[in-house]
């Protein structure tokens, strides 16, 4: 039987049960307007997908949401835990999301033009298994948190 274990807890998993989904981790920060995190996605694939098919697609999906101001920085070719993956930078004004988002977007007021966000995304495909690690910076403070995020991705075991 297989375990999940976060901080503060452990749970069993039947062996009949599939792992998949998504945990956000919130980074520390001293500016209480910024809530840095990395999100971590395990996705199921239903049939083996090439890496570099799976990051287009990825691409695509992210490209396809409309944003105005959104622009890929920086591609290549990376390794987690020694498994190849790939690496895109990207950045967009939240204000533009915010404007593709319309009335969905709920309480986002303190939003304003020129407020850029940076995005640094990570994936990888092991076994049946398609992994994403996902960070994201106000644009100006990037260098400040990507940092850590290295560190994360460098601390990154695989089990089994």
């Amino acid at each position: 039987m297989s375990k999940l274990s976060m901080t503060d807890f452990e749970v069993e998993i039947p062996a009949n049960w599939t792992d998949q989904g998504m945990v956000t981790l919130t980074m520390p920060s001293t500016d209480k307007k910024v809530r840095p995190n990395i999100i971590l996605t395990k996705e199921r694939l239903a049939q083996p997908t090439d890496l570099n098919a799976y990051f287009e697609k990825i691409k695509k999906s992210v490209q396809s949401r409309g944003i105005e101001s959104f622009k890929i920085l920086e591609e290549k070719d990376v390794s987690l835990d020694g498994v190849p993956a790939k690496m895109m930078v990207c950045t967009w004004d939240l204000a533009a999301m915010k404007k593709m988002m319309g009335n969905q977007s709920g309480n986002l007021d303190h939003i304003q033009a020129g407020q850029m966000v940076q995005q640094i995304q990570v994936s990888c495909i092991r076994n049946d298994a398609a992994i994403n690690l996902t960070a994201s910076f106000p644009a100006d403070q990037f260098q400040l948190y990507t940092r850590p995020f290295q560190n994360f991705i460098k601390g990154f075991k695989f089990l089994g």
